[in-house]
């Protein structure tokens, strides 16, 4: 695990997205971004936001030869590109393989069928702050999306960067997708739903499961920064401690 700046590096790339229920949101760069972007946006913050930064804290000049560099990339920048052929954009463009398109297809089906299903019930929330309706309505397209991302093949990306951010992404769908299925588990001995009507979306969710499993047999092995790094997490707070 690697920190800069009192932010873990890429701790932002292989997580939900769920940053009301993360404990790691004060080591995060792009919920840093976010929250300074929304208080940029909001004129009661305006005096923090434009206060000008302290001596200590000010960005240095860059030296000449780094702005020399930017001007040029800015005037490369202003360049009209020239037009990619039909089959340019056919050799590079990214794809889900022929074999693995039923599990795309799956994963975003599920998205769509619970999404009508959560439009017509009781808002999430409804039962409170542990209703599995709000897990469930978190995932559900959640999943798809890193389903399809573990899935999707870059003709000229790095072979193993590649592998690792399917293991990654792949990771966070079996993730979503376990904890939909306890959420939906949950609803029936609720009495919130029959188990008929829920049997279709967890049959869905067990498929896409064991599919994604033989499709990246190593995404439970990756270790996403933090999340995964109990013992490193625990140093850093320890050496933080006055």
């Amino acid at each position: 695990m690697e920190v800069q700046d009192g932010f873990i590096l890429g701790i932002f790339n292989y997580c939900d997205s769920w940053c009301e229920k993360c404990a790691f949101t004060s080591r995060c760069r792009v919920f840093a971004d976010r929250a300074e972007m929304e208080a940029r946006l909001d004129a009661l913050h305006a005096p923090i936001v434009n206060a000008p930064p302290l001596p200590e804290e000010a960005e240095p000049e860059p030296p000449a030869w780094m702005r020399e560099l930017i001007e040029e990339m800015n005037e490369a920048c202003k360049q009209p590109m020239s037009p990619m052929s039909n089959e340019e954009w056919e050799r590079i463009k990214p794809r889900v393989p022929a074999e693995h398109a039923p599990v795309n297809a799956r994963a975003k089906r599920y998205g769509f069928d619970t999404y009508r299903w959560l439009s017509a019930h009781q808002p999430a929330g409804g039962d409170g702050p542990d209703d599995p309706r709000e897990v469930i309505a978190w995932f559900h397209f959640l999943i798809g999306a890193k389903v399809n991302r573990s899935l999707t093949v870059w003709p000229d990306e790095d072979d193993d960067f590649k592998g690792s951010d399917a293991d990654g992404s792949a990771k966070v769908a079996l993730l979503g997708i376990e904890r939909s299925h306890a959420a939906w588990l949950a609803l029936v001995e609720r009495g919130a739903i029959s188990p008929n009507e829920a049997d279709p979306f967890i049959a869905d969710l067990v498929w896409l499961g064991e599919a994604l499993e033989r499709i990246r047999p190593r995404a439970r092995a990756f270790v996403r920064p933090a999340f995964d790094e109990p013992d490193a997490v625990a140093r850093l707070l320890a050496s933080e401690r006055p």
